[in-house]
């Protein structure tokens, strides 16, 4: 047989086995789908309760009570790497199961919270149980999927993130404006009792990895060091000053601890972070686009909202309903696109979808005024937007998974999703340092930052389309 025609047999196969999907198996992933969805409400849902929450805990500083929300940015992006390689090598239904009871239980906590320390702490907390939950949730169940679908699996995982960005602003609002801002976390309850009662019956007991090496005890706080300094530097820079002693100081300690971790990583037999991965071209080149993206896509969640409510004068009410069509599209999109990467490939697509950030960022300077119009300026903005991020970031992931062995998807995924914090925290430094501190904000200033992301847009374009493989494929 040649070649050409081993390669037709092959895709005759991958379209034979598109619906050779067990049902117990996408049940599954809407039950591990559930939980991501449940980070995703409750980082947007704080975005948006934080004005309510720093009336109540008003004796407190809002640069201290700004800690709610970096320190789980910096928690979530610092052990991620961590948590996906715990469920490798630990087993990934006890690795999910153990981060969901911790966000429960750290919920809880932080509805009840009689002062802001404990909130903080709470915050920070649930950072860690998100770094548990985050990587295992998809590694666990993606193997229950024939390769020709997993594209489709891990698009209809990110879809459920997207789902939950796009209620939390409303519900949170609505939650707040009704009844107070401690409601927001009791949502997770009901929630994490549906995970918990469904995964006992649904997900699978997956085994720890075959051959486990002791863990890298040195490595891994030096890692997770290196990791968190660095974001706390990129969120931290523009309120403490970038040529401040501390941030100095952040950096010149992440100069020092990242060699010495990735020599360490060289070195160890079960390192935290397998420096050995990024030989593959999927993963390096899909990673290298996901920065960007990241950096755009996450970033827009705080433009937003300032310029509706600081130049268009919305209420948090109104904004929050205004936002909500956008990620609605970008979830109803990521799932087709998850079918069309499977078809098609990711590299495409991607390409493809990442111009519509970009012109969407265009628009806005060009039709965006000091007047609000709505229907006929932002509207059409943020679902242009919402369809490029849709129809790039699930397939983005699932690119980064191709190649990759099956034994180590919980270790990318969780690399990937590192990559993505890091470089939404990045992005808002970036917005932050373009905005300025005034209140209200001038309206010029968010025309030089809508400029500075569509900026951001073009480097995923390029990234993939001249270094993404070719017909790169998942693992059988």
């Amino acid at each position: 047989m040649s070649t050409i025609d081993a390669a037709t047999t092959d895709q005759r196969r991958n379209r034979d086995s598109l619906e050779s999907v067990p049902a117990r198996a996408w049940l599954a992933l809407a039950t591990v789908a559930a939980a991501f969805m449940l980070t995703s409400i409750n980082v947007t849902g704080t975005n948006i309760a934080f004005p309510s929450i720093e009336q109540t805990f008003s004796s407190t500083p809002r640069t201290t009570l700004a800690w709610a929300l970096s320190g789980y940015s910096i928690v979530l992006a610092s052990f991620m790497v961590m948590g996906g390689r715990l469920a490798d090598q630990l087993g990934r239904r006890k690795v999910f199961t153990t981060g969901v009871l911790i966000f429960l239980v750290v919920s809880l906590l932080c509805a009840a919270a009689p002062v802001a320390a404990a909130f903080i702490a709470g915050r920070v907390i649930q950072g860690f149980g998100g770094a548990l939950l985050v990587p295992s949730s998809l590694a666990l169940v993606l193997p229950e999927f024939p390769a020709s679908r997993r594209t489709s699996a891990v698009a209809t995982w990110a879809a459920s993130g997207s789902v939950g960005a796009a209620v939390a602003p409303s519900l949170s609002a609505v939650i707040v404006d009704l009844t107070s801002w401690r409601v927001v976390y009791l949502l997770a309850v009901p929630v994490v009792v549906v995970v918990l009662v469904a995964g006992g019956r649904l997900l699978p007991h997956s085994q720890p990895a075959a051959t486990v090496s002791r863990l890298d005890l040195v490595g891994i706080p030096m890692g997770t060091a290196a990791i968190g300094l660095l974001a706390l530097g990129i969120i931290e820079g523009p309120s403490w000053g970038w040529a401040s002693p501390r941030i100095v100081g952040v950096f010149a300690a992440v100069a020092v601890l990242a060699p010495l971790f990735v020599l360490r990583s060289l070195r160890h037999p079960a390192p935290l972070l397998n420096l050995r991965i990024f030989k593959v071209r999927t993963v390096w080149s899909a990673n290298l686009a996901n920065v960007f993206m990241s950096m755009m896509g996450l970033s827009i969640w705080l433009v937003w909202p300032l310029f509706l409510t600081q130049v268009w004068g919305y209420s948090l009410l109104k904004a929050g309903l205004a936002i909500t069509p956008g990620p609605m599209c970008s979830a109803a999109v990521g799932i087709t696109a998850g079918r069309l990467a499977d078809r098609h490939g990711p590299r495409v697509l991607i390409s493809i979808g990442s111009v519509f950030p970009i012109l969407s960022m265009l628009w806005m300077v060009w039709r965006f005024g000091p007047e609000p119009h709505y229907v006929s300026t932002f509207l059409p903005a943020t679902i242009l937007f919402s369809l490029g991020f849709g129809f790039t970031f699930s397939p983005l992931n699932g690119a980064a998974l191709r190649g990759v062995d099956a034994s180590a998807f919980g270790e990318v995924n969780a690399t990937f999703n590192t990559v993505r914090n890091l470089g939404g925290g990045l992005g808002v430094a970036i917005v932050v340092a373009l905005l300025g501190n005034d209140r209200p904000i001038p309206f010029d200033r968010f025309d030089h930052t809508f400029f500075a992301m569509a900026f951001l847009g073009i480097v995923p374009v390029i990234v993939i389309g001249l270094f993404y493989p070719r017909g790169a494929q998942d693992p059988s």
